[in-house]
């Protein structure tokens, strides 16, 4: 029952992280793109800031499919490797409360933290199984 659970949490955060990364991808780097050629960006810094924004959209997709996998592993009743999803807890968790304090309180911040949290939850009750077991 434990690694149901587990990985349904961890796929409800492996599906908020994808669908986030393909926002990102399909929505706002194109949108940030147009706002910089029309404030007048240097060509030379419009193609390295996109080129970074895109590399963020593919370790967006990177961090979800980790996260998928230990979804999948649970569901198919082992253990998930917990290192890869304790490394995208603790970076989600801590992205998104730094920027809701550094940045500005919006609730969009709070997204980042609360997928992080989903992480960590489903990564915990896969220790847990995985103790037991």
């Amino acid at each position: 029952m434990r690694q149901s659970i587990s990985g349904l949490i961890l796929a409800l955060a492996a599906l908020a992280i994808l669908g986030s990364a393909a926002l990102h991808g399909i929505v706002n780097v194109p949108h940030l793109h147009e706002d910089m050629i029309e404030i007048g960006t240097r060509p030379t810094l419009l193609g390295a800031v996109t080129l970074v924004l895109y590399f963020s959209v593919v370790a967006m997709f990177a961090f979800g499919g980790l996260v998928l996998s230990g979804a999948v592993q649970s569901f198919r009743g082992g253990s998930p490797q917990l290192a890869p999803l304790w490394v995208v807890a603790v970076s989600y968790t801590t992205f998104g409360i730094a920027a809701f304090v550094l940045v500005g309180p919006s609730p969009h911040f709070l997204g980042y933290a609360a997928m992080g949290l989903l992480v960590a939850l489903g990564a915990a009750l896969g220790r847990a199984r995985a103790l037991r077991g």
